[in-house]
């Protein structure tokens, strides 16, 4: 008999989960630094080794997650990752255009990547501009939808940017051109492979059946590293080919385990999101800024030379301190800012199905067919009470055949 999982340890589970991906996160940041300084300090050498080597770790994964547990019922064992996985499947031409775009951004936000892990050295400067995606993501969602950002949303962008504007000042550790470089190339292509990974995830492939996220995952390391390597090109030079080959039989063994953090980082991750709102996990996941702190301390006490010491003057710990704390404020006001709900349509008699055109509404995460009086069961969330009055449930109300809805927006509920 199958034991149902009570709601208290559902809960507890919940936020191991989305803890354990933030503190995954945060050192497969610093594992990242001490391999580059150690082993490999060429950006471009390093970036090659560690992209390849982990399309290559995901394949062989994917591979054995592939082995069917039951064939009638399309399982096997990655289905215990996503339920919507059986095999490895060539992405859909619906969806690979979103991959491929996805691939790019996502290929020039990764050698950003690199170029500022081998500089900065800094785990704690690290992890929050990388959160500053954030801003992005959300200002595209308002233009998306033309509406202006509620008082919440702005206060939340303004202690975003003003905290990572401490961290990045802190001396030592980011020069200004260095801080544009970060906050304009690389948080900005990580918002815009982001917004392209979603909408590639959120198409409908077949009849009500998506891509799944280890498939999407794939294809999209896939192409990132040959956008990056062709990216490259220019920059590789022979004493970067030289270094590659002589120093990657030393340094694959070391790059496994980062690889082998950031893999874990998305399944918790992923496992989270299924139990639980993406809002809640991303303020959880926070963790991984604290996180960055403690571990640059340890860094420069263990390996002295390879992470940037610690600051010693007082001014310069207070605006770290100070710039960490207003990005988790930020983070988490912005994330707790949306509002979940479903809302129940019910159709004018002889309308076809309208699923596709729902899924399309900004706001709109999940459509189910129902029996009974209504038709539809749509799971929105939403910025705020009044974008969803204005915005997302205005939309459904328009779309062609819809003839009565009902709201219900969840303030309390257990998962």
């Amino acid at each position: 008999m199958e034991r149902r999982m009570g709601s208290q340890r559902a809960k507890t589970v919940f936020y191991f989960l989305a803890l354990t991906s933030g503190v995954l996160y945060a050192f497969a940041v610093f594992s990242d630094i001490f391999t580059y300084r150690i082993f490999l300090p060429n950006p471009i050498a390093f970036a090659l080794a560690e992209q390849w080597l982990a399309l290559l770790f995901t394949v062989i994964l994917l591979i054995v997650l592939s082995i069917p547990t039951n064939r009638a019922r399309r399982r096997s064992l990655g289905t215990q990752l996503d339920r919507s996985f059986s095999h490895i499947a060539l992405p859909s031409k619906k969806i690979l255009l979103d991959i491929i775009l996805a691939g790019v951004f996502a290929g020039v936000a990764t050698f950003a990547y690199y170029y500022v892990a081998g500089i900065s050295g800094d785990v704690s400067a690290i992890i929050p501009f990388s959160r500053f995606s954030l801003i992005y993501l959300m200002i595209g969602d308002l233009i998306l939808i033309r509406d202006w950002p509620s008082p919440i949303e702005a206060l939340s962008i303004l202690a975003i940017t003003f905290g990572v504007v401490l961290v990045g000042i802190t001396p030592g550790i980011f020069d200004p051109y260095l801080l544009l470089f970060v906050i304009i190339i690389w948080a900005g292509t990580i918002a815009v492979s982001v917004f392209f990974q979603s909408r590639a995830k959120r198409t409908e492939i077949r009849l009500g059946t998506t891509v799944d996220s280890l498939n999407l995952r794939l294809w999209l390391l896939l192409f990132l590293n040959l956008f990056m390597t062709l990216l490259m090109l220019p920059l590789i030079t022979p004493d970067v080919v030289v270094l590659l080959i002589v120093q990657l039989p030393i340094v694959a063994p070391w790059l496994l385990f980062p690889i082998g953090l950031t893999f874990l980082s998305l399944i918790t991750y992923l496992q989270a999101l299924g139990r639980g709102k993406m809002s809640v996990v991303q303020s959880v996941g926070s963790i991984a800024i604290i996180l960055g702190i403690p571990l640059t301390l340890m860094g420069a006490f263990l390996f002295p030379g390879v992470f940037n010491p610690p600051a010693s003057d007082f001014l310069s710990w207070l605006l770290k301190l100070t710039g960490t704390i207003f990005v988790i404020a930020g983070i988490v006001a912005l994330s707790m800012s949306e509002i979940p709900g479903y809302v129940l349509v019910k159709l004018r008699y002889g309308t076809g199905d309208i699923m596709a055109d729902l899924r399309r509404i900004h706001g709109v995460r999940r459509v189910s067919a129902i029996s009974g009086k209504w038709d539809y069961l749509i799971r929105i969330d939403i910025r705020s009470l009044s974008s969803a009055r204005v915005k997302t449930l205005k939309l459904i109300e328009e779309t062609p055949g819809v003839v009565d809805m009902e709201t219900l927006l969840i303030f309390r509920e257990w998962t």
